[in-house]
């Protein structure tokens, strides 16, 4: 523990030399706060804890859980190019985050100059006494590919990282599933679009297949001139249900694959799912995204037996019901999320949603350079409501929240990205900029009973 103490303490030094060197970068323009007037208006005030011991954090996507005793475990990225992504732990008794690891250590990455382990893109698990996560990286490095993803087990008592190996798809481990019955990690990888399985009982990896190998077929024999450059097989969520099947969605328009543990096969799976007014109307640019379009993250519901789901084409809140003995799959769309000013032209950006007590939460927001709203959906009245922008102390308002989870007691814990205000702080780095406003990563913390303001 001393070694890793150490080291820590030689890694936050080391960095605070690098960006202390470095010319102060200077941004174009600091996103305004939250003004009076807007205080008026409904909207989330809530609270976080800053983290500039660590300027390089940019961003996250997943890599946050809730663990029976209450606290919370959760990285951030980082797309410097040389700094490794850093897991956190949030102390709900004392109210402190505390620093677990540097991914770059855990995996023995620190010094072979490969490039970063930076991100924890798929869901954590949490298994008895452990954490469960896949390391995955955050982009491309021109002249110095990625060299794979590793499986990591988090003692939750001691706060010891466990690196298990890495991947044989010497790939990202982009989307995590686990499988709690059998013991099993899997793993759809990032560029690859490889489906793999960590066994816990043995620790082998196993590949299961390509879930995508049709799409990717399809691609390289397109030769319409519309035919986009490149194919990325990238999944961004697996559902596993108590039988050990997997299942996952893809383009176009949300088409179902499962795997099958048993026959060790993966298969499309038929499931009717209802089209969008402007697609069915034959809308040729709504057609367009829909070919492009699945899921963008799903939750199990043990009390209705299904997965909701958010639909990434136009962020509508749905369920899907896995087979069940003669019962086929089902589909069902529920009721419309996202923001009507959204600032994308062609794509809308689905972020993330918990549940607790019955209710949904969802964060969407407005696109690149815009904000984050919660929003709430009761499965019980049907009631769906806009609590309107988040903002924290300072008036400083959130971007972009890709990272959520809700406690026992009914509060919400976000990796978030919270705009920088001029003349603070704030850590300012030429990456970590949203449109030309420069942002900073958070814990941010919800008390829906609390900090939803209504205006009235």
């Amino acid at each position: 523990m001393r070694t890793v103490i150490l080291w820590t303490a030689f890694f936050i030094l080391a960095a605070g030399a690098v960006f202390a060197g470095e010319e102060e970068f200077t941004p174009k323009a600091y996103r305004p706060v939250f003004s009076e007037a807007e205080r008026e208006q409904p909207h989330v005030q809530a609270r976080s804890h800053h983290l500039r011991h660590w300027p390089f954090l940019d961003g996250q996507w997943l890599g946050i859980v809730n663990d029976p005793d209450g606290y919370t475990w959760f990285s951030f990225s980082t797309h410097s190019g040389t700094e490794h992504a850093q897991v956190f732990r949030y102390d709900h008794i004392n109210d402190r985050v505390n620093h677990i690891a540097d991914l770059g250590q855990a995996c023995g990455e620190t010094l072979t100059g490969n490039p970063p382990q930076d991100k924890i893109h798929g869901a954590m698990f949490v298994e008895g006494s452990y954490v469960l996560a896949g390391t995955c990286e955050g982009h491309a490095i021109a002249g110095n590919p990625y060299r794979g993803g590793y499986w990591l087990k988090i003692d939750r008592k001691t706060g010891e990282t466990v690196n298990l190996g890495m991947s044989i798809s010497k790939d990202g481990l982009l989307c995590v599933g686990y499988d709690p019955v059998n013991k099993r990690l899997y793993g759809h990888t990032n560029r690859k679009g490889w489906l793999t399985m960590l066994d816990l009982n043995t620790g082998k990896e196993e590949f299961c297949g390509v879930p995508w190998q049709d799409v990717i077929d399809a691609w390289k024999a397109d030769t319409s001139p519309n035919k986009p450059r490149e194919i990325w097989p990238r999944g961004l969520t697996l559902m596993i249900t108590a039988d050990g099947k997997v299942y996952g969605a893809k383009p176009p328009g949300v088409t179902f694959w499962v795997y099958d543990p048993d026959t060790d096969e993966i298969s499309n799976l038929e499931v009717d799912v209802p089209l969008p007014e402007e697609v069915a109307a034959g809308d040729e640019r709504a057609v367009e995204r829909w070919k492009r379009s699945a899921l963008h993250y799903t939750m199990w519901d043990e009390e209705d037996k299904c997965f909701y789901v958010i639909r990434s084409y136009d962020e509508m809140l749905c369920r899907f019901l896995p087979p069940d003995g003669e019962r086929p799959a089902k589909f069902e769309t529920i009721h419309p999320m996202g923001l009507s000013n959204h600032r994308y032209s062609n794509r809308y950006a689905s972020c993330m949603f918990a549940m607790h007590d019955r209710v949904v939460y969802y964060t969407p927001y407005t696109g690149w350079g815009g904000t984050a709203n919660l929003q709430s959906y009761d499965l019980r009245t049907g009631k769906f409501t806009d609590h309107g922008p988040i903002v924290v102390e300072g008036g400083r308002r959130v971007n972009e929240c890709h990272s959520m989870t809700a406690t026992p007691d009914g509060k919400l814990h976000l990796a978030a990205f919270v705009y920088s205000k001029e003349g603070t702080r704030d850590p300012v780095t030429p990456w970590a900029m949203r449109d030309v406003y420069p942002f900073h990563s958070r814990l941010v913390i919800i008390d829906p009973e609390t900090d939803l303001i209504t205006g009235e």
